[in-house]
């Protein structure tokens, strides 16, 4: 299992294969960005506030907010 994100409307999932990219409710279609392995760490975005478990530090990219996410391991 991995977790996404898209970047235009920041929704978050955990899924074994990438999110279907129809329908994203900020127009057009979602733009996912893999964040990496689900894991038993917890790490939270000081820009857009995600907290996600993952097994490492997840991908900074594309943070919602702007540019890349700031991720502090709580």
């Amino acid at each position: 299992m991995k977790n996404y994100q898209c970047k235009k409307c920041a929704t978050h999932i955990t899924s074994d294969k990438t999110p279907s990219s129809f329908n994203c409710p900020k127009g057009g279609m979602h733009q996912w960005t893999d964040l990496g392995e689900v894991g038993p760490n917890n790490y939270q975005c000081k820009k857009c506030g995600l907290l996600v478990k993952s097994k490492n530090t997840p991908s900074s990219f594309n943070c919602p907010s702007g540019s890349m996410h700031q991720w502090t391991k709580l």
